[in-house]
């Protein structure tokens, strides 16, 4: 592993090829976002969301159907980089999703604070 590739291994959690890849990946999501299957009926939803920040924008919310995140358990996003509340849909950095309910974000900040 190069130096470079160490950074962004310790940073974004792949390496630099990979993270190019991702980002090739979410340019031509967001390129032809009307024409894009996965746009169309995303597999992963998320529920009881609300626009939050991170460092960058994110969501929060519980994700259903999500590869690493058991259904219903609170998470964060990767960065977000397309909103249509619309068409209930949005890009995140690693997937699209299929916006559920959503929520004012002091829905979340109370959980977080522990004031259920």
């Amino acid at each position: 592993m190069h130096t470079s590739d160490s950074v962004f291994q310790a940073w974004f959690g792949m390496s630099r090829t990979c993270f190019i890849e991702s980002l090739r990946c979410l340019a031509d999501d967001l390129e032809n976002v009307d024409q894009c299957a996965q746009a169309l009926s995303p597999d992963v939803a998320i529920n009881t969301w609300a626009l939050a920040k991170r460092a960058v924008p994110c969501l929060i919310g519980r994700p259903i159907g999500h590869p690493s995140v058991a259904d219903g358990k609170p998470a964060a996003s990767s960065e977000l980089f397309y909103l249509d509340p619309e068409r209930g849909i949005a890009r995140t950095m690693s997937r699209w999703y299929r916006l559920g309910t959503r929520v004012d974000v002091e829905y979340w900040s109370d959980r977080v604070a522990g004031n259920l």
